[in-house]
């Protein structure tokens, strides 16, 4: 499994995040070729009102006993299932120092 991490504006409307704020993100690709996965990742991102998408770093997993959260756990598992998968961090980077 291909993990991710990195950092995305949101562009959209809701009360949960506000627009034009940076949040860090970590996400699977069951597909471990990140060149082959840039245009299905930003078309997630972007269905999800995500834009500005950077990758800071990218890695290989074998299975998710290497992950010491249950919200990434589980991440993993529904990328098992979808393909991807991505979990976003609720606090923007310039509130999270």
């Amino acid at each position: 499994m291909l993990i991710i991490s990195g950092t995305a504006e949101f562009m959209g409307e809701t009360s949960k995040f506000v627009k034009g704020d940076l949040h860090a993100f970590t996400m699977f690709c069951l597909n471990e070729n990140l060149d082959d996965q840039l245009v299905d990742i930003e078309n997630f991102f972007n269905e999800r009102d995500w834009d500005q998408i950077t990758i800071e770093e990218a890695g290989l997993i074998d299975d998710d006993s290497m992950l010491d959260n249950d919200t990434l756990k589980q991440a993993y598992q529904k990328a098992n299932v979808e393909k991807l998968s991505v979990v976003i961090q609720n606090t923007p980077i310039s509130n999270a120092a």
